[in-house]
């Protein structure tokens, strides 16, 4: 059980901050979730964290104490990268178990114990038959999972997780998820875990913070990212497909969407009252996601605009569907069965009730 608190950190590698002012508190016993692009800092986070790297200023505090200048072996955490980082010399048995037969646990573990626990672990992880080989003979999936049982073998204060099921395939992946946040919540250990994937962090995490560029953009629930994006950096990161951003002239009571084939968007009243307030030289960027557009045929009274489809991509059920309308393409998110052909005309009807709205410049949703 623990809490763990960033506090303006930065790190720098050269000239390049890769961190800037990073601040976050992951509340004991829950799954905090890392979100960002490849090179958004996650990686370096998690470093900065474990002691392998240091930064330049800030500080790091776990349960109330700073730990900003501890070594690594006296942080009591345990981390599983996506580089495996496997001993080539050593079977998966004794690479899972290296973490109890440390010189500071020594007394900690009878062999028994060690071997239950090595043994529980490559069960949950589906790896139980390959405790007798060497890395050299595992897959690159299997070897994540053999560095993924390394980290969960012993009950440390936090567990970091540096994209640990990244290589896995789609359909254990899907598995793992699922067994991970398990783990996570019987174990009730504070969990940081950074990832890439939108999914995995809406899926699993109790709190997420998106990171670019090594810095913070937004942190709350997985609802709240979705729902309430804080500028246009999460509303398109967030959400698959990505949210379409139009930018806009607003005329009285309508949005005029720029492009050389424009278009008008009636707006409700709550949001003509809001850009009133908020209007810069008449634009705005606005954010419509995939899902609340509809299509129409083009012979369909009462839509928005007329486009082209341009690309289908059929997901099961479900088809995004890329419509272009002059120079511009606006995705649409629509049941399989009612997909239209590719090169069809047809029409759009943007829901103006789900409509977001961007500050031109700033590119923070206005509220």
């Amino acid at each position: 059980m623990a809490n763990l608190v960033l506090r303006d950190i930065w790190k720098k590698f050269g000239d390049e901050p890769a961190l800037r002012g990073i601040s976050f508190e992951c509340q004991d016993g829950e799954m905090f979730c890392l979100l960002g692009p490849s090179g958004a800092g996650k990686s370096t986070t998690i470093r900065v964290i474990t002691g392998l790297e240091k930064p330049e200023q800030g500080e790091i505090i776990l349960d109330g104490e700073t730990i900003t200048n501890r070594f690594p072996q006296d942080r009591n955490m345990a981390t599983a990268f996506e580089s495996y980082a496997l001993y080539p010399h050593l079977t998966v048995f004794d690479n899972i178990a290296f973490p109890l037969r440390a010189p500071i646990r020594t007394d900690r573990y009878s062999k028994a114990d060690v071997e239950q626990q090595v043994k529980e672990v490559a069960a949950m992880l589906n790896i139980a038959e390959l405790l007798d080989r060497y890395p050299k003979a595992l897959s690159g999936g299997q070897r994540q999972r053999v560095a993924l049982g390394r980290a969960l073998v012993r009950k440390p204060k936090v567990y970091l997780l540096d994209e640990p099921i990244a290589h896995l395939d789609a359909k254990l992946r899907h598995r793992m998820r699922g067994e991970l946040r398990k783990i996570q919540t019987e174990l009730g250990i504070t969990t940081l875990y950074a990832t890439p994937d939108q999914l995995e962090a809406l899926s699993m995490a109790d709190t997420v913070a998106v990171i670019n560029k090594g810095k913070i953009e937004q942190i709350g629930t997985p609802d709240e990212i979705y729902s309430c994006p804080t500028n246009v950096f999460v509303g398109r990161f967030v959400g698959d497909p990505p949210m379409n951003i139009l930018t806009c002239q607003i005329k009285a009571n309508s949005v005029v969407v720029e492009n050389d084939t424009a278009f008008m968007v009636p707006l409700p009243q709550e949001a003509r009252s809001l850009l009133a307030q908020n209007r810069n030289r008449g634009r705005v960027k606005l954010g419509i996601r995939p899902k609340d557009i509809e299509l129409f045929p083009e012979s369909a009274p009462d839509f928005h605009v007329k486009g082209q489809v341009n690309e289908i991509d059929t997901l099961g059920q479900t088809t995004v569907v890329t419509v272009r309308i002059g120079s511009m393409e606006l995705k649409v998110k629509v049941a399989t069965r009612d997909a239209p052909d590719r090169n069809n005309n047809v029409g759009l009807k943007l829901d103006n009730s789900r409509f977001y709205y961007f500050d031109i410049e700033t590119e923070r949703r206005i509220e």
